[in-house]
């Protein structure tokens, strides 16, 4: 209730200039005077009007701020980049390629466990020798070409210029580049015929219901076929050993290099045994089974590296977006609490300065704050009504904030994460390189 002792309030504008009121406060106050005293709930049309300012004045503010739509659209853009980045590493979970590659892994390696394997040193001096062949071979018929190419080697006399000489330098590398990668690429090619060799030679003809005649002579065709495969490392051998013996007697008979140079059937077999040598290594060391083995586990590792690069970029994407994110929620209570501050002042600066001036209404309480009421719908003082704010575009900014908060994308993040784990877990779970390694026949 009001307390009816109120009495009209001595006059506050007498330090004011004579020339009048220009404000209006002192008719407001006069006006309250001739009114009376009222509750101090009860609110007159012009403390109303400095309410619906405050609102009006705080809207325009807010609309007319212009980092609040630059904000908006980099959150958003950041958004997208990282749902496009989640979008991408789904598609590449859901395409079952690292499941199928790490499938194909494992039945591989269990079957090169079960299978004869190369001995490893065989492995590990291949691309020596056939590296250390070929340099030979580069070295060598560099000078041959070199003389047959030169303009004072076989032609005229007079020697030639710098440049041209350097040319001819040049040129004469290239043809022992090219027979050393034909060296290497012969071992290769001749792989494949002499594993269907192998094959054929140790396979047993069936004999089913065709004469004895027949059978025997498939059966006699497959014993020549496995003689003649035995008689190839006898015949290489036997081949070394007279190449050996043949430089040991040149060796024997010629102290010191001859004048007139060796004899061209020694060079020519010592390059040839150099040269089937370093195909006869290649073709020893040739393991199909730890060849397509090693081809899968790069396969797979390339796949494990292209979905952790693109999990990377997606971390990256997801950082933006919470950094952009914080940066708008941020903003949004900025504004938020401006358009509070909006409606304090017009309290502070009128409404109670008014009333503390012609105390004809009563006292205020201010309002409690409730988690169940909006901070912009929340009252500032109790029982009084007052116009409610105008949030104008913090409206969406709201949405977005609440529809799109970056632990929804971590979460997502983290079950394509389970879901790659568990592809690949197989292949984690299979015998190792070591396993294979010991398992191998000299």
């Amino acid at each position: 209730m009001i307390d009816t002792t109120h009495r009209a309030s001595p006059d506050v504008f007498k330090q004011c200039s004579s020339g009048g009121c220009v404000c209006g406060v002192r008719q407001l106050i006069e006006r309250e005077n001739e009114r009376g005293p009222r509750e101090g709930e009860d609110i007159d049309s012009a403390e109303m009007r400095v309410l619906l300012t405050a609102v009006r004045t705080g809207y325009e503010t807010v609309r007319s701020d212009p980092r609040l739509a630059a904000r908006r659209h980099t959150a958003t853009d950041a958004w997208n980049r990282a749902v496009h980045q989640l979008a991408r590493l789904r598609t590449t979970i859901e395409s079952d390629r690292i499941e199928r590659a790490a499938a194909r892994l494992d039945n591989a390696e269990r079957e090169a466990l079960a299978s004869k394997r190369r001995p490893v040193w065989l492995k590990l001096v291949r691309w020596p020798v056939v590296i250390g062949i070929g340099t030979f071979d580069v070295w060598y018929f560099s000078q041959v070409f070199r003389y047959l190419t030169s303009q004072s080697g076989d032609a005229t006399a007079g020697g030639p210029s710098a440049a041209a000489t350097a040319f001819e330098n040049f040129v004469a590398i290239v043809p022992g580049v090219v027979l050393a990668v034909v060296i290497a690429a012969s071992a290769d090619m001749l792989a494949r015929p002499l594993r269907a060799w192998r094959t054929a030679s140790f396979h047993k003809p069936e004999r089913g219901e065709a004469k004895w005649l027949p059978h025997a002579m498939r059966a006699s065709a497959a014993w020549a076929r496995r003689t003649l495969w035995w008689m190839l490392p006898f015949m290489f051998v036997a081949f070394l050993l007279f190449v050996i013996g043949t430089w040991a007697v040149i060796r024997a008979e010629h102290p010191s290099p001859p004048s007139g140079g060796y004899e061209w059937p020694a060079v020519m077999l010592l390059i040839v045994l150099l040269s089937v040598g370093a195909m006869v290594v290649a073709l020893l060391a040739d393991d199909p089974v730890a060849g397509e083995l090693q081809k899968l586990r790069w396969r797979l590792r390339l796949l494990e590296w292209g979905y952790r690069r693109q999990a990377s970029r997606a971390e990256k994407h997801i950082a933006e977006y919470d950094s952009a994110w914080s940066d708008l929620r941020t903003l949004h209570d900025d504004l938020e609490g401006l358009l509070r501050v909006k409606m304090l002042s017009a309290w502070e600066s009128f409404i109670l300065r008014l009333r503390s001036l012609h105390r004809m209404a009563g006292n205020v309480t201010a309002a409690g704050q409730t988690e169940e009421c909006p901070n912009l719908a929340r009252p500032l003082f109790e029982g009084i009504p007052q116009p409610a704010l105008e949030p104008g575009p913090l409206l969406e900014i709201r949405r977005l904030i609440d529809d799109r908060e970056p632990d929804g994308l971590r979460s997502e993040k983290r079950e394509l994460d389970g879901l790659f784990r568990a592809q690949v877990r197989a292949s984690d779970a299979a015998p190792g390189d070591e396993a294979v390694v010991m398992n191998h026949q000299s």
